[in-house]
């Protein structure tokens, strides 16, 4: 999961997207509720780089955690 930048003002692409764009893809975005956008990604070495991408491809910046990271700040 990505959060947004809370003072985000830009237009997002059309999700799902991938990145890389080309078909391969090693993460993939598939949807947005608010600030938070939700994607799947491959296990592979390759795809920590492509984590770093996020923010590039959205054209906005980004912070990505994993699902136990977001439910333990939850919980605080």
């Amino acid at each position: 999961m990505s959060v947004l930048c809370a003072n985000t003002k830009t237009r997002l692409p059309k999700l799902p997207l991938g990145i890389p764009p080309d078909g391969g893809w090693y993460v993939r975005m598939l949807g947005q509720k608010g600030r938070f956008v939700f994607g799947i990604y491959r296990r592979h070495m390759k795809t920590i780089g492509y984590l770093g991408k996020i923010d590039k491809a959205l054209g906005v910046p980004v912070t990505t955690r994993n699902w136990n990271t977001i439910a333990t700040v939850m919980k605080v």
